[in-house]
This record gives structure tokens, C-alpha cells and sequence, in this order.
């Protein structure tokens, strides 16, 4: 008589990959939550406040409330000031270092070595010549307050000591100071990498919710809309011979249907809560709140 075998069920080699794609999941989902922990909620901008300014100094005279939510204020009813000329304007390129590329268009440093104002019609086309994003913005790009007792040649900014602690935004910490671009990157890319593109900006200023969010709004309106085109100004206002700039003005409107598309007009702090920012020397303090 036949002896009976007896067979050993083997494991399913599909378990172990199950497993394993399981472990992956969870690990993924551990370190996405990570970093959206370590990173501040971008306040709602449509609910920032409204108010009416008829001029740079009547931006300057307006007060912080100390909160993330306020760092953006929408000046006149959000409605960009420009005249029909300002609106139809396309700075054609002279292959200059403040006329780089079309449509672009910067101011030079004042005599005090501070960066001004800059004007740009954003397009499709525009965006798509934009290559990566360097690492690092170089060094020798220093706006005025990126040093503190530094001092200004006439040229560029020498000699001083740079401080840039991380403070606590949000869950997490960032860098206090960005090398905050007047014009955003993503727009022309490489030609907005220099001193005259530049402020001494705080991450809020810079990026949470700060510029990051007029240059969203333009970019979401060009992808959604590629055939128009959006006319910007933004204006850094300082007081008196101070070295950082108390904030930005920042315009845009769609110009080929006058504003319907996109029309914003904001006024953005240059404020991080939990500091004591001395706009002269560009020295701060970090309170028990921010450490």
C-alpha cells in the first residue's frame, strides 16, 4: 500500500509583497504628514482685510494686526490702479541688466543701495522659457539688510555680518530672512537673480502667505486662461533712509479683458510674528513666542 504524502502549503510569495507595499504605505503617509507638520497653513487671502490708500505713504501708515492672517491687505476694493497706458505696456527687452528679457522690467538701486520698483506682463510663453530653479541664490546677490553694519559703496553692499536664526511659523521653523524676489522666479526665471530683484524679506513677507500668493493667482490665471497675458507692478516702500523695506506693493490685471480674468491690488508686510524688527539696522529681536 501506497505511503500517504503529506504536502506542506507554501507561503504565497504575494503575501510578502503585500506586506511590504503596506510598510511603504504607512512609512510614505509618516513622513508626508512630517512635512506638511513643519510647514504654517497658508491663511485664506480672499478674507484679508480691505482698506483704501491713495498713496505709498498712506501703505506705510497702515498698522499690522500681529496675526499670520494679516500680513496681506487689499488695498481700494482689490482693484489694480493702473492707467490705459501703464495697462498696454510690454517692456520690450534692451539686453540690459534691468531690461534682461520681455517683458520684464527693473528699477536700479537708489542712491542708498535699496532695491525699487519693478513692472512685468507675465505670459505663457514667458513661463515656458523658465528653466530650474538654482539651489541657492548667489551670494553676491545682497540686497540692502541682508548684512547688518555692512554699508553700501555706490556699487554694492560690503563688509557687516549676516544673522538669519530659525524662528518657529507654523509647526515647524524657518530661515527668519529670504533673499525675497521683487519679481518671481517663476516668471523669467534666471534675469530675476540680481541684486535690483531683491528684498531683505521676511518668510512670511516671502512666501507664507506673503508674495508666494499674488504670483499663485497670476500663474493659476495663465494656466487656466494661456492666451492672456498679466500686467504687475510691485513697489517695495521704505521709510526715510531705514535699510528694510516695511512692505510691498504688489498690482496685477489681466489686459486683455481689462481685469476680468485676474485684478488684485495688495499691500504685503514685511512682518514675522513672534519678532521685534528694527527696519533701520535691520537687527531684530526674537521673543519667547517665535523661539
Amino acid at each position: 500500500m501506497a505511503k500517504k504524502r503529506t504536502y506542506r502549503r507554501k507561503k504565497q510569495p504575494q503575501n510578502k509583497i503585500l506586506s511590504l507595499f503596506i510598510v511603504l504605505i504607512v512609512a510614505g503617509f509618516y513622513f508626508w504628514q512630517n512635512e506638511q507638520n513643519s510647514k504654517p497653513t497658508s491663511p485664506d487671502t480672499s478674507k484679508s482685510k480691505t482698506v483704501t490708500a491713495q498713496s505709498d505713504q498712506a501703505l506705510l501708515n497702515l498698522k499690522w494686526d500681529g496675526t499670520l492672517d494679516g500680513d496681506i491687505v487689499r488695498i481700494n476694493n482689490n482693484q489694480a490702479t493702473f492707467t490705459d497706458d501703464q495697462l498696454g505696456e510690454t517692456f520690450p527687452s534692451q539686453g540690459s541688466k534691468l531690461r534682461p528679457a520681455d517683458g520684464l522690467s527693473l528699477s536700479p538701486l537708489d542712491s542708498q543701495g535699496r532695491s525699487q520698483q519693478a513692472n512685468f506682463v507675465a505670459s505663457k510663453k514667458a513661463i515656458r522659457k523658465v528653466t530650474a530653479r538654482p539651489d541657492r541664490i548667489p551670494y553676491d546677490v545682497r540686497p540692502s539688510g541682508w548684512f547688518i553694519n555692512d554699508h553700501y559703496n555706490g556699487t554694492k553692499w560690503v563688509g557687516g555680518y549676516h544673522d538669519n536664526p530659525n524662528v518657529k511659523l507654523g509647526n515647524g521653523k524657518q530661515a527668519l530672512w529670504n533673499k525675497s524676489h521683487i519679481v518671481g522666479y517663476q516668471f523669467f526665471g534666471l534675469p530675476t537673480m540680481v541684486t535690483e530683484n531683491m528684498t531683505t524679506g521676511t518668510r512670511v513677507q516671502n512666501a507664507y502667505p506673503g508674495q508666494l500668493a499674488p504670483e499663485d493667482d497670476i500663474r493659476d490665471a495663465i494656466n487656466k486662461h494661456p492666451t492672456i497675458t498679466i500686467r504687475a507692478q510691485v513697489t517695495p516702500l521704505y521709510i526715510a533712509n531705514n535699510r528694510l523695506a516695511r512692505g510691498v506693493h504688489y498690482m496685477a490685471k489681466s489686459v486683455q479683458d481689462n481685469g476680468k480674468t485676474l485684478n488684485l491690488n495688495y499691500w504685503i508686510f514685511n512682518v514675522q510674528p513672534g519678532i521685534e524688527i528694527d527696519y533701520q539696522t535691520a537687527k531684530f529681536k526674537v521673543l519667547d513666542s517665535a523661539k
